[in-house]
């Protein structure tokens, strides 16, 4: 009887943790490489939770043709961001398997958000239902290679239903395009456009995520230092103009003049229309034009173009030591930090283009721009300045943690870029080139420039990805679709007392360029996403509460091992009581 009881106590200790652990699994679209080339294949995905300190963990049998590690870490960050939970008391086991090698990657990210979210809130999934997509900033699912295939693998696996990003039911495969509603018909299986992963949780779960941020609670403070960053930047530009109006040239500036008069105007224009980061822009591009005029005038010898790039690499130095020792508390003075360091950064290079001119060629034109760019990028970094010591939420912001954040923006974007390359070989040499910059920031400690130059180098491949095969004329509709993605999550970042100043500056620019420039729209929609909510990278200094939820069968489980061991102790005790007493009577 008593080793009976001992097992059973034994046993409800074992089985403890596994009445915590929560386990899931869905179907996950892929190709596979084969003799004809790309086939469509489908994956087991599983997913088992544990009270833990918010590891990942992946495997993968037999191993995918890509990298998935840093596609399933970031999927489940925005999966946690989404519905606020601080997952860091909880570890996750993500397990892919599949008959033969499959392409997973970031078009799996869609797939493990889903599944990531279901499980945080015990919710039960579709398992007719299948999604490929990559998962942005922000919840955005974005494009992914192979559809028309993965469609296929999803109707000969018996599948209702295979939901695809946004705006790619045309696709384009081997230089033509294939209408997938058309396909839909032919195969007899439902397609579904899903824009967000809120979107798709519904769809699986049943579950609406409501969106409860439809308007940006814009920060007083970002609009009144915004205002003053582009006032001062603009009062520069009328009284360069000014000092500029009656100077002489020995060659021909009319093209430079008109350019700067345009510029003052769109900065003006804009200032009026309270848009200030594009007012602050377009005043900036003024003033480079009018400080190349005033160097132009003075016709500078070699000998005073050296002194001129010897005091600006000074004034570099002198404002980079005194901001290196500023400290940083909240996510504005992180992005405010990064702006400052990129300007200094940008004005060191334009110096050193200067001293390269120099020394190949006597081009006054071109060394004037270059000086005067250097010197107008160092007048922005002191405006944006203005931005430290802001108040907001505050973060740990040391180090090591930048340096974190930074290997796994780097880390991101080259496995994103990787899967981009199957599929668009030689496309992304300008991609390679940012990645290479990011790691020698990394390199030298440089942590934040990292981090913003690999959070835009993934931006720059998600861009391929989004227009590849597109048609010119749908540009704006994926401007417009990313914007509104935008704009509610920088209205979430809000609400909890984080204002994104680069995100928001970005889709304050994107907004006033989609109607003359739809590319650059698209371009700074997509740094907006990346820069939009940097803090899933980040802890808060004061904690937060922990979020492992237990369903009731769980703790049904966790309530009967007590209870049985309880009783058996009880047992056992009652049991040496008996036999002491049986002893005395002997």
């Amino acid at each position: 009887m008593k080793k009976l009881l001992f097992l059973l106590i034994i046993l409800s200790i074992l089985l403890l943790p596994f009445g915590f652990a929560k386990q899931g699994h869905m179907k996950l679209l892929a190709v596979k490489e084969s003799e004809n080339g790309y086939e469509g294949g489908i994956a087991d995905l599983y997913l088992e939770i544990k009270p833990g300190t918010g590891r990942v963990f992946l495997e993968t049998f037999p191993l995918t043709r890509t990298d998935t590690q840093m596609s399933t870490r970031f999927a489940k960050a925005i999966a946690c961001d989404l519905i606020e939970k601080d997952c860091d008391d909880i570890d996750f086991f993500y397990t892919i398997t599949a008959d033969s090698a499959i392409i997973a990657g970031p078009s799996a990210g869609a797939s493990i958000a889903v599944l990531t979210v279901a499980m945080l809130d015990n919710l039960e999934l579709n398992e007719n239902y299948a999604i490929s997509g990559t998962i942005n900033s922000g919840g955005l699912i974005g494009p992914v290679g192979g559809l028309k295939a993965k469609v296929e693998a999803a109707k000969k696996a018996g599948l209702k239903k295979a939901f695809i990003p946004a705006g790619e039911l045309i696709a384009r495969i081997d230089n033509t395009t294939t209408d997938l509603k058309n396909l839909s018909k032919a195969l007899g299986i439902e397609i579904g456009e899903i824009s967000t992963l809120s979107e798709a949780v519904k769809e699986f779960t049943g579950r609406e995520i409501k969106q409860r941020f439809k308007n940006i609670n814009i920060s007083e403070e970002y609009t009144s230092t915004m205002k003053s960053l582009a006032k001062d930047l603009c009062d520069r530009s009328n009284k360069l103009r000014a000092d500029t109006k009656n100077l002489n040239y020995a060659i021909n500036v009319s093209s430079i003049k008109e350019n700067a008069w345009n510029l003052t105007g769109k900065g003006r224009e804009a200032f009026e229309k309270q848009v200030f980061y594009s007012s602050a822009s377009y005043c900036f591009g003024a003033n480079v034009e009018y400080s190349t005029l005033t160097l132009l005038s003075k016709n500078l010898s070699r000998e005073e173009a050296l002194k001129e790039i010897e005091r600006i690499n000074k004034e570099i130095a002198d404002f980079r030591a005194r901001v290196e020792n500023s400290e940083k508390k909240t996510i504005t003075d992180l992005e405010a930090y990064i702006v400052i360091k990129e300007r200094l950064a940008e004005a060191e290079e334009s110096a050193n283009d200067a001293v390269e001119t120099l020394n190949k060629t006597n081009d006054t034109s071109r060394i004037a721009r270059t000086l005067a760019y250097s010197s107008e990028r160092i007048n922005s970094a002191y405006s944006w300045s203005n931005f430290l010591g802001k108040k907001g939420k505050s973060f740990n912001l040391n180090k090591d943690v930048l340096k974190k954040s930074c290997q796994n923006k780097i880390s991101e974007a080259d496995e994103r870029k990787q899967y981009v390359e199957l599929y668009f070989p030689g496309t992304l040499d300008s991609v390679k080139k940012e990645i290479d910059k990011a790691n020698a920031e990394l390199e030298k400690g440089n942590y934040e420039l990292c981090l913003s130059m690999a959070s835009k180098a993934k931006a720059d491949v998600d861009i391929v990805l989004s227009v590849f095969g597109v048609d010119n004329a749908q540009y704006r509709n994926i401007v417009d679709r990313k914007l509104e993605i935008v704009k509610n999550n920088i209205a979430r970042e809000a609400s909890k007392g984080i204002f994104p100043i680069l995100g928001y500056s970005y889709y304050e620019y994107a907004n006033s360029l989609k109607n003359t420039d739809v590319f650059s729209a698209l371009l700074y929609s997509e740094y907006a996403l990346e820069l939009g909510n940097l803090d899933i990278y980040f802890k808060e200094t004061n904690g937060k509460k922990k979020s492992f939820d237990i369903d009731k069968n769980l703790l049904s489980m966790f309530l009967i091992g007590v209870v049985v061991g309880i009783v058996a102790t009880s047992l056992i005790k009652r049991e040496g009581k008996i036999k002491r007493k049986s002893g005395r009577r002997k």
